[in-house]
């Protein structure tokens, strides 16, 4: 929640009862796994047996608590400044610097570290980009979540932003826009995502 100046309370209040159902849930389950570690442990004090199980319980329970704030009040944030984005934002045109595919290998095996089945690739699609917004030299990053778009894009094309009036380090890629720019262009080959990858949906 970046925003300079005074807050735009409606979009906030907005963004805060969008967020309340996954709060609550949270932070209910942190309290039962707490109040339960912590009658296990009260109750069973002497046996570690019931001891280790309930201090088990109650740091799950805490760090579910601890969460529920860390995470919501993160999600807020977010949800806040792409309602001002859509509301206060301006148009602009930027310039692509620098693409990348963060990619990670996922894995999973069975109880005797056999792997199931093939695994697949998770990818972050960032994009790196220069724009003048009032006269100033600014820079900004931003995650795409269409592979396509990423292949057909390089170093050089303009890229349409939409960009907070009184905070330019709020922005985002009109990706709608940029699709229809890019119609017609062949992907790079080869591409820079491994093939079945997964891309990570961060809108």
């Amino acid at each position: 929640m970046r925003r300079k100046g005074t807050t735009d309370w409606p979009l906030l209040w907005l963004a805060v009862k969008d967020n309340l159902g996954g709060f609550f849930t949270l932070l209910g389950m942190g309290l039962c796994f707490g109040v339960v570690g912590g009658g296990v442990f009260y109750l069973g004090f002497g046996e570690w047996g019931a001891m280790i199980f309930g201090a088990f319980f109650a740091l799950i329970g805490s760090f579910l608590f601890i969460y529920s704030f860390v995470a919501t009040y993160s999600s807020i944030g977010y949800y806040y400044e792409q309602a001002l984005l859509r509301k206060h934002g301006v148009e602009v045109d930027g310039v692509l610097i620098r693409k990348e595919a963060d990619c990670q290998f996922h894995q999973e095996y069975d109880n005797n570290n056999r792997p199931l089945g093939d695994g697949y690739y998770q990818c972050n699609l960032l994009v790196e980009f220069d724009f003048q917004f009032n006269g100033q030299d600014c820079s900004g990053a931003f995650y795409l979540n269409k592979a396509e778009l990423f292949d057909k894009l390089n170093e050089g094309d303009p890229l349409p932003l939409k960009v907070l009036k009184l905070d330019p380090s709020i922005h985002t890629v009109r990706e709608r826009r940029l699709a229809n720019m890019l119609k017609g262009r062949k992907p790079q080959t080869p591409s820079l995502i491994p093939e079945g990858a997964e891309i990570s949906q961060l809108v």
